[in-house]
Order: structure tokens, then C-alpha cells, then sequence
């Protein structure tokens, strides 16, 4: 009668009887390799949803604010090159260059005494100087009609006949060239030559 038994319940025992029975223990199933990394760093640790919005948002205020900067800067030197100032009523205007007329002028006072003037403007900083050399013959009529509705007594009877003249000339020459800007463009008139002889 074949003897009956219990199978062994050890893994030792186990393989023991295998290798008797001539039949080849199992073996563990190799372990999983673990997945490469994707190209790109893809396999890196992902960065928390919103971490990125977060930064980008701090970022649009700070270009917005960049940008506005330098706006206000472009403006700012487009004013002082392109959009000239206002002058008001009363506002104290600088004096600009001083330019000479052409011409040398001779005229006869009204009691047939000769007078020959060269005059020089003394212009603001608001005169428009081409507006200005286009006028020229305009500025010595009406020197010449000033002078000439004088005599030679007349002229003398100031202590200072050239310095009166000059003054003279302004309120003329000045409704004559108008304003630019708000403000007057001749400041004051300078006799660079001045000679009276009676007849």
C-alpha cells in the first residue's frame, strides 16, 4: 500500500521536493524598471496648478507700469521739441536774439532836414523770425514815416534824441509785427547808426 503525506508547507521544504520530484522551483517575476524620463524634463516634478498664473500676473502689472513710464517720458520731450508755449496776458516773456535790419535809410524831417538811421530789433523768444525778415521793408516805412513827421527842433528838444526815437519806434513796429504765441515779438528797437544834419 503507497504511503500518502502531507505536502510540505515550507518554501524550503518546498523546493526540496521539487528537486527530488525533478521539477525546477518557480522564480519571482523580474521587477519593473521604471519608466524613462521624457525628453525635455518632462519627467521632472510638475509645478502646482496656478503656480505659474500667480507669476504671470505679478509680472503684467509691473510692465504695464514700465510702459507707462516711458510714455509719460516720450511725452514729455515731444512737448519741448514739437508744442511751443502759450504766453499769457501778462506773462513775463525772455528776450531772444537781436536782428538787424538790411537796409540803411535816408529821409528828409518835415522842415527839410536829412536823417539817416540803421536799426537793429531786439526780438523775444516768441518772434517768428522768418515772419519778421518778410517784413522788413514794412518795419523802415514806418521808421521812415515817424522820423520824417518830425523837425529837426523837435527831435533835439530831448535830452537824449536817439534814446527818444527808439522809443518812439517800439509802440509802431510792435502793431506792425503783431504778436506770436501770445506775446509781442520785438522787445526793443537799437539805432546802430544815428545822424541828423539841419538844413
Amino acid at each position: 500500500m503507497a504511503e500518502t503525506g502531507t505536502a510540505p508547507s515550507s518554501p524550503a521544504a518546498q523546493a526540496a521536493a521539487a528537486r527530488l520530484a525533478g521539477i525546477r522551483p518557480p522564480t519571482a517575476p523580474p521587477a519593473a524598471e521604471p519608466a524613462p524620463a521624457e525628453a525635455g524634463g518632462k519627467g521632472k516634478k510638475k509645478r502646482k496648478k496656478g503656480e505659474g498664473e500667480a507669476g504671470a500676473k505679478k509680472k503684467k502689472p509691473v510692465k504695464l507700469i514700465a510702459v507707462f513710464v516711458v510714455l509719460l517720458l516720450v511725452a514729455y520731450v515731444a512737448k519741448g521739441k514739437f508744442v511751443k508755449p502759450h504766453y499769457g496776458p501778462h506773462a513775463k516773456v525772455p528776450l531772444g536774439a537781436i536782428y538787424d535790419l538790411p537796409n540803411q535809410v535816408t529821409t528828409n524831417l518835415r522842415d527839410g532836414s536829412l536823417a539817416q538811421i540803421s536799426m537793429s530789433l531786439q526780438l523775444t523768444a516768441a518772434a517768428n523770425k522768418k515772419e519778421i525778415t518778410k517784413d522788413t521793408s514794412a518795419i523802415m516805412g514806418t521808421a521812415v514815416d515817424l522820423i520824417g513827421s518830425m523837425t529837426y527842433a523837435s527831435v533835439l528838444s530831448h535830452p537824449d534824441p536817439q534814446v527818444y526815437l527808439e522809443h518812439a519806434l517800439l509802440s509802431p513796429i510792435q502793431r506792425d509785427l503783431g504778436t506770436n504765441e501770445g506775446a509781442q515779438q520785438v522787445a526793443g528797437v537799437i539805432f546802430t547808426y544815428f545822424v541828423i544834419q539841419q538844413q
